[in-house]
């Protein structure tokens, strides 16, 4: 019988592993979780439709994954990981202990449906500066961390970032943690979460942990109210290292760019101009 494909459901194929879906394998593991779209972006593939085949084909063949993002209307979005063949090619690919690239995985499964939009938010902020430092040769992308990969060491605790980069710009490295804001948290939790950068710079702990003295915490907001809202808060206890935007301006062409609003600043900056 006809009909559409169950997208649970892996179909009994034949399929020959090409080094280009190698790659594609190493880009779910490295970002996580990607869109269609996203990957299709990574590996230059010109065409929607011969990626989506592709992936198919991967997912079908074991390598890849797939996690549904809910919507509130239309269908869902299809999210790719690394699958439990795909295990074998990134231990092999990057010289990682198998167990470790399993219980990565394991980890990305037990991810809750309503998490799931946050890890994106984080592809999508790296994805954007990845392509953006494509075009420009001055900058580069040399580090990435996400969370339990970085802990942030004070005194008697850990605290962590969504995410940890370096870049270097011009002969230069500037260090970057990202937070991503959805607007679940309150005005006493954020706070605390401003207490605990201050306190790690200021107090030399990043020196200390890192070897270099600065850093900056960018902040991705869900709209402009909310952003306005935090700044507000930010410039009750500092003028310093935080900077704020909204999500719908974390793409290639604008992240670079003045999107950026600074405590105690009214004109927007670029990462470029400092």
């Amino acid at each position: 019988m006809g009909g559409r494909r169950n997208p649970f459901q892996r179909a009994c194929n034949s399929f020959i592993l090409q080094e280009r879906d190698k790659k594609l394998i190493a880009f779910c593991h490295d970002y996580r979780f990607l869109t269609q779209e996203q990957i299709r972006v990574l590996s230059g593939f010109g065409c929607q439709t011969r990626i989506n085949i592709r992936l198919r084909k991967l997912f079908d063949a074991g390598y890849l994954s797939r996690r549904f993002l809910p919507v509130f209307q239309g269908r869902a979005r299809i999210l790719y990981f690394v699958g439990s063949r795909g295990e074998e090619i990134i231990a092999a690919q990057a010289g990682v202990d198998p167990v470790k690239i399993r219980q990565r995985r394991k980890q990305l499964l037990q991810i809750k449906d309503g998490s799931l939009s946050h890890y994106l938010a984080i592809s999508e902020f790296r994805l954007a500066f990845f392509m953006a430092s494509k075009h420009n040769p001055a900058i580069s992308l040399n580090f990435w961390r996400t969370e339990k990969e970085m802990p942030l060491c004070l005194e008697q605790k850990k605290f962590y970032s969504d995410a940890c980069l370096v870049y270097g710009y011009r002969d230069k490295f500037f260090s970057l943690f990202l937070e991503i804001d959805r607007s679940t948290e309150s005005h006493k939790r954020f706070g605390e979460k401003i207490n605990n950068y201050l306190r790690y710079g200021l107090h030399g702990h990043y020196q200390k942990q890192f070897g270099v003295q600065f850093f900056r915490v960018l902040i991705v907001c869900p709209s402009l109210s909310r952003l306005e809202n935090l700044k507000r808060l930010i410039e009750q206890k500092t003028d310093k290292m935080f900077w704020l935007t909204v999500a719908g301006d974390i793409t290639p062409e604008k992240i670079l760019s003045k999107i950026w609003h600074r405590p105690g600043q009214g004109s927007l900056a670029s990462f470029l101009e400092n």
